[in-house]
């Protein structure tokens, strides 16, 4: 096992996507298997990742990456994340399996050797029903950003292939996607808490929590970044849209831009047919994250965490798709 390192907003074409040992070392010669190169790395970051809160911790140097070939080198790794996490320098965790790709035909192919190292790695008990749709949620204690207490915000992890960029493939979905065969495990709460504490910071060199004081000022600090999340998730939205050959595969927001639809279940692990599902938008569920962060500062209630953001889809038929302002059609954002 090694890790790639990145490091925040360095130009392309320096070490910003080596592979290392850990330590800032090379990792002593190339990957065998090409996709996981150095530069195919480097060029997904470049263009190849759609997510605009992706990019952004990618640039601030919080996402932790590292490779793995089985189960053990999977549960070493996810360790020293948890580790990173509670420490507040790392928000989330690509990690990039190491395999003979030549042997995986299909999406159905990688999942299935992604189930088998989740379970190696002690964190799946049945194989077969991780891929099919299960949640693999991990809670992790971290010191809260917004409320300055000790809290566990649960992080998910979601299986991309490479097969799904291919049209032809049955399980084709581009939103999970990518250049290598990996896991990526990601808290939507938690980094909108740290984007919230960076832009406290930024306008008052302080956490939030340091300004009770003024509950007006947090609170307009708190709808700020609701908008920018928002238009974060609309940016990411568009991107899957425009890189999508069949739109009935693509992501795609309804007219009030509340929700959004994809043809998968999100965060299930995996899954091995496809559905459109429904999912809030930050509109819904970061404003409803910041109304108990305001209520757990200034009115002394308790703050419970839940999986706002990641708290899964409603399944729809085709037929729903012009219900309730939603459209076949991949809306111009």
């Amino acid at each position: 096992m090694s890790m790639v390192e990145v490091a925040p907003t360095a130009p392309r074409g320096t070490d910003r996507a080596r592979l290392a040992d850990g330590h800032g070392r090379p990792a002593g010669g190339k990957c065998p298997f090409h996709s996981l190169q150095p530069d195919i790395f480097a060029d997904w970051l470049d263009s190849g990742l759609q997510c605009a809160a992706g990019k952004r911790e990618f640039k601030a140097g919080r996402f932790f990456v590292s490779r793995f070939r089985n189960g053990t080198d999977y549960a070493e790794a996810f360790e020293q994340f948890r580790r990173q996490v509670a420490e507040e320098r790392k928000t989330g965790f690509l990690a990039l399996l190491v395999h003979d790709e030549s042997q995986c035909h299909s999406v159905a192919d990688e999942l299935a050797l992604l189930g088998k190292a989740m379970a190696e790695a002690g964190r799946a008990d049945d194989v077969d029903k991780l891929i099919r749709g299960e949640t693999l949620g991990t809670p992790i204690d971290v010191t809260c950003p917004v409320t300055g207490k000790e809290t566990a915000y649960e992080f998910f992890t979601v299986a991309f292939t490479r097969h799904a960029l291919n049209p032809a493939d049955p399980l084709y979905d581009p939103s999970l996607g990518a250049p290598f065969t990996a896991v990526n495990t990601t808290s939507d709460a938690y980094a909108f808490a740290r984007l919230v504490h960076d832009q406290s910071v930024r306008a008052w060199g302080c956490a939030p929590w340091e300004m009770i004081h003024d509950r007006d000022a947090v609170e307009m600090l708190f709808r700020k970044c609701v908008i920018a999340w928002q238009n974060m998730s609309i940016t990411t939205i568009s991107n899957y849209s425009r890189v999508t050959q069949d739109p009935a595969r693509g992501v795609h927001l309804v007219d009030n831009r509340t929700h959004w639809v994809a043809a998968h279940n999100d965060p299930v692990f995996a899954e091995l047919e496809k559905c459109p599902h429904v999912h809030e938008m930050p509109v819904i569920y970061a404003q409803r994250l910041t109304a108990k962060w305001s209520a757990n500062l200034f009115d002394g209630e308790p703050y419970v965490p839940s999986r706002d953001g990641q708290s899964g889809g409603i399944p729809m038929l085709e037929s729903a798709f012009e219900f309730e302002g939603v459209s076949d059609e991949l809306h111009k954002l």
